[in-house]
């Protein structure tokens, strides 16, 4: 992978290191996009509140 970053860059080991981070960068925003079953997006507490709040009434009421 060094060697292709290296290679794309034209020997410039800076320009290769920036286009690894980036690279890196774009992975690691695409991985925090992706959520997982019962994780909850919430800025703020009172945003979690509100968001387990409605969905704990919702499976009680299911019951």
């Amino acid at each position: 992978m060094e060697r292709a970053y290296m290679e794309a860059a034209d020997g410039d080991a800076r320009d290769a290191l920036r286009r690894a981070l980036g690279d890196a960068l774009v992975e690691m925003a695409s991985l925090s996009g992706q959520v997982s079953r019962g994780f909850v997006r919430a800025q703020r507490p009172a945003d979690l509140a509100r968001k387990l709040g409605r969905e704990r009434r919702a499976r009680e009421g299911a019951r």
